[in-house]
């Protein structure tokens, strides 16, 4: 296990030369958050199909499992854009067609409107161009002290808590669905996130990760200090 991890750092810090400070800066937001306001995981679930199955699928019977039909007719995709609160489990997220800046935009002020107006609300993300577009920029510009950006490594999204959140989505919301167009993909998924919010939300932990993140600490303690 340690060979594996030792290939996959230098595989990462091929891919970001800061990966090891970023990371370790990700890691602690997330175990320890600031005090100062919210902390929230933030991306896109992109490319979700809005599809339905070609044919009825078959009932379970005497003697034979339910079939399901395997071909499908599609109704274009949808996006998810979600924020996860790091101190509480709770999801505020949008269904969109689109995941352009607007729709990031978008999200921003729905944080913006249930979040007191003191607070600072603390976002980690993705260096993607959505993120950072120049509308993204001027809306920010508008509230500087609201929002504090904190910036994951390259190609690194799984260091943050709302990747496993995307994967209990699939699980449980998205792996079989059918719908018939996007306002029942989008009504679906709307209730999900609020029947998670009501029974299931519970901030999450870095428990299989802590032995990752004190590697990387170790190494940026060793590292040779750069020259002025």
């Amino acid at each position: 296990m340690t060979c594996v991890w030792t290939v996959f750092d230098t595989w990462m810090e091929e891919r970001d030369p800061a990966f090891v400070p970023k990371a370790v800066a990700i890691i602690e937001v997330e175990l320890d958050p600031p005090p100062d306001g919210p902390t929230f995981c933030v991306d896109e679930k992109t490319g979700i199909g809005v599809r339905e199955p070609a044919a009825p699928n078959q009932a379970v019977a005497p003697g034979q499992p339910a079939r399901r039909e395997f071909e499908y007719v599609r109704h274009g995709t949808a996006a998810v854009l979600a924020a996860f609160a790091v101190q509480t489990g709770q999801v505020h997220g949008l269904v969109r067609q689109r995941h352009r800046s607007a729709e990031f935009i978008e999200l921003l002020r729905l944080l913006d409107a249930q979040v007191p107006p003191k607070e600072v609300i603390h976002l980690i993300l993705d260096p993607l161009r959505v993120h950072c577009s120049a509308e993204v920029a001027v809306y920010v510009a508008y509230r500087p002290w609201r929002f504090r950006f904190h910036w994951l490594p390259l190609h690194a999204s799984w260091l943050s808590f709302i990747e496993a959140w995307f994967a209990i989505l699939t699980k449980k919301c998205l792996a079989r669905s059918a719908w018939t167009d996007f306002s029942a993909a989008a009504e679906t998924i709307s209730a999900f996130i609020a029947t998670y919010n009501t029974h299931q939300a519970h901030p999450f932990t870095w428990k299989k990760g802590i032995r990752f993140y004190q590697r990387l600490k170790d190494k940026l303690a060793t590292a040779a200090p750069v020259a002025a």
